[in-house]
């Protein structure tokens, strides 16, 4: 196990980025028709059991994993990419967290599909299916990030306090040690305010980052219990 990075000085900076580039994206998403043709298979030349977000999301991750993005144990795939060659000779990246996957990759599709169906307008352009497509990649591998940086609070406020995590009964106590519910206020506000400077629905934004924050929660807590199991 490598050093923990510094919270305030490290991964806020990046939390912060991540929630402009998700509403930006979601605002991108927003102006094209659901266009739900391309959550289906059919689209795809040569590739008829893919959708064309599936095969999409799947380039841009082989690019990504060339490059050497999911040997970090924060990050993590919605596809396949165990087949991908590293295209950088370098060392190995440093690893202050454990590598416990979420495999959460498809309820996050889901939720998102459910955003688009609710949120933009219905029916189909099929002129903009690239762009659609496009917006969606954008959008889902920033909040999968989002959500996996997660690891490094629950490590970091694990060594904190070590003994409390390991001695807490449960998912449910686990969960009351690592929630700050005035930080968690702070990120919704956050989110009110960039809406409302990238011209999003603000309620929109205070439900998707809720659920972020959900789901956040829940990978430091499968994070904790896995962790706690280790000596």
């Amino acid at each position: 196990m490598e050093k923990m990075p510094d919270l305030e000085r490290e991964l806020r900076p990046r939390l912060e980025i991540l929630g402009n580039e998700i509403i930006i994206s979601l605002k991108k998403r927003s102006r094209y028709r659901q266009n739900l043709d391309i959550y289906q298979p059919g689209l795809v030349l040569e590739h008829a059991n893919l959708s064309l977000l599936e095969y999409e999301l799947g380039k841009m991750e082989q690019v990504h994993a060339e490059l050497g993005r999911y040997t970090y144990a924060d990050q993590e795939a919605f596809t396949d990419v165990s087949k991908a060659r590293l295209v950088i000779k370098r060392p190995a990246p440093p690893c202050p967290i454990h590598n416990f996957p979420t495999g959460l990759g498809s309820e996050i599709i889901q939720y998102y599909i459910q955003w688009v169906k609710k949120s933009c307008q219905p029916d189909t352009d099929s002129d903009t299916f690239g762009e659609t497509v496009t917006a969606d990649v954008a959008a889902l591998l920033n909040i999968y990030e989002r959500i996996t940086l997660g690891k490094y609070v629950a490590e970091k406020k694990y060594l904190m306090n070590p003994e409390g995590f390991k001695n807490a009964k449960g998912a449910a106590a686990i969960e009351e040690l690592l929630v700050d519910k005035e930080r968690e206020a702070r990120v919704i506000e956050t989110a009110i305010h960039l809406a409302e400077h990238y011209q999003f629905d603000a309620e929109q934004a205070k439900e998707i980052f809720g659920w972020l924050i959900d789901m956040t929660v829940r990978v430091q807590v499968q994070y904790i219990l896995k962790r706690a199991q280790k000596r």
